[in-house]
């Protein structure tokens, strides 16, 4: 339905990348007026922050409040762990970022490589498709 590309820099380590990725993506979810979304990551600490009510001390409290704060903005947000092979057309878009050195953002659309990657993950689901 949509996606996006965030040029973000001096982020800490990759935990603060997936939180930071899940706060991006919620902000574009709710800018293009979603109600209900439902947010995979394959990062099992960061999803499993999102959805605990514990209290949070790590170094990524901050992004994770953030992200919590924003998914309150949605009727519906579910937060699941994906495998990271189910997770193939978010890595395929990362590369393209890179090179572009820009946000890019795209609406009922993607660049070709995500798209294609996208295509074959339907396709491994359902052979019909």
């Amino acid at each position: 339905m949509g996606a996006c590309s965030r040029l973000t820099c001096q982020v800490p380590n990759a935990f603060a990348v997936e939180a930071l990725a899940v706060i991006h993506g919620l902000r574009f979810a709710f800018e293009l007026g979603f109600q209900s979304v439902i947010l995979e990551g394959d990062s099992r600490l960061v999803i499993h922050k999102l959805v605990t009510n514990l209290e949070d001390f790590s170094e990524i409290s901050a992004l994770i409040w953030e992200a919590k704060e924003f998914s309150k903005l949605f009727e519906v947000c579910r937060c699941i762990c994906a495998a990271r092979s189910g997770n193939m057309a978010a890595h395929a878009m990362a590369p393209d970022g890179l090179t572009r050195r820009e946000d890019r953002f795209w609406v009922e659309e993607a660049p070709l490589l995500v798209a294609a990657v996208a295509d074959e993950g339907r396709r491994l689901l359902d052979p019909s498709w």
